[in-house]
């Protein structure tokens, strides 16, 4: 019973996989990321067949076995290439992907030549710690790269991975699971393992459905001519004159306004300005326009028309969407729009 369940879950993981590799490579305009899943699907495809060879007649050996392990441990470099591309923009060339590859390749060869034990555990423990680093790097990239966007632009809808942080774990957690069985061999664990895997690509095929890359690494000279005066005072000749006239023009109500906008408008470069945001007004460029949104427009229009839906002051208010209005929102005031829409209606 356990065999047909298992081989019935490799079909439906196969077809799954398929069928996406179709959709994603299908599109006539697609971005990197999509390409790379819609490449990593096509070998999610082929290695679950693959799996199945252990169902035939004869396979399901512990020879075999050992060979659908080491033939998957080159699904980390899958792992690597999407998620190094999510959080870094442009970062997968051939070059880097064939570097990643060396080790494995080495690895493979090597159990080729003398497929025991010892080469196996070797080759296992290496793919473990390729994927514990994977997960590292990835991790300290999505946390400059979120801080990066905050700190550039006041909509961040199309643009944000924070989602990214639940995916690494299910990430680190699909690995260990993968370790476990190539040790074990529980078809049990197995099945646990493909239906993990169908549900973390899934949401990452979601999540990066609508995903605008933003390469952070374009202003490097923008920020050498920062560090070259890191050792002079720090003076900012536009201070008070920036508020001024965020406050006047009311440019909070630009739904688009990023931190080029403003630096173009007041004659200062990016990253300067980023500075001035974080380390004088102590908030990120996102968190401060954000926090104007609702001071001088939101709480107003709640305020005065208590019949106004959120979806319209949220709008009015310059916010591209109802869901950032309402995190934006509960960071601002802890607690939901309609919490303190009721709060004020009581105190009347």
């Amino acid at each position: 019973m356990k065999t047909v369940l298992l081989t019935f879950i490799i079909g439906f993981s196969t077809g799954y996989f398929s069928l996406e590799a179709y959709i994603l490579l299908s599109r006539k305009e697609r971005s990197r990321v999509q390409t790379l899943l819609g490449l990593t699907c096509v070998m999610w495809a082929v290695f679950l067949v693959k799996d199945l060879l252990a169902f035939i007649p004869g396979g399901n050996t512990q020879q075999m076995l050992e060979h659908i392990s080491v033939a998957d441990g080159w699904m980390s470099v899958a792992f690597a290439a999407v998620l190094f591309e999510i959080t870094m923009p442009g970062w997968v060339k051939t070059w880097r992907i064939l570097l990643m590859m060396l080790p494995l390749a080495v690895f493979t060869a090597v159990y080729i030549v003398s497929p025991t034990k010892p080469v196996l555990d070797a080759y296992l423990l290496f793919v473990s710690l390729f994927g514990l680093a994977i997960f590292f790097v990835g991790y300290i990239k999505a946390v400059k790269y979120m801080r990066f966007l905050r700190n550039n632009y006041s909509n961040i809808d199309n643009i944000d991975i924070s989602w990214i942080n639940n995916i690494y774990l299910l990430i680190f957690f699909v690995q260990c699971f993968w370790l476990i069985i190539s040790l074990l061999k529980e078809p049990c664990l197995d099945m646990i393992y493909y239906i993990f895997a169908v549900i973390t690509w899934r949401m990452i095929i979601a999540h990066c459905s609508g995903l605008v890359p933003v390469d952070i690494y374009k202003n490097d000279n923008e920020m050498e001519e920062i560090k070259e005066t890191k050792q002079q005072e720090r003076t900012y000749p536009f201070a008070g004159t920036l508020e001024r006239l965020i406050e006047e023009k009311e440019l909070y109500l630009n739904p688009t306004l990023s931190i080029a906008d403003l630096s173009k408008l007041i004659g200062t470069n990016r990253t300067y300005l980023s500075t001035y945001f974080n380390t004088v007004l102590k908030e990120t460029f996102y968190d401060d326009i954000n926090k104007q949104r609702i001071e001088r427009m939101s709480i107003p229009l709640m305020t005065a028309h208590p019949e106004y839906t959120f979806d319209y002051i949220a709008s009015q208010s310059g916010f591209n969407s109802l869901s950032t209005f309402r995190r934006a929102f509960q960071k601002y005031a802890g607690m939901t729009p309609g919490q303190y829409l009721n709060s004020v209606t009581d105190k009347k």
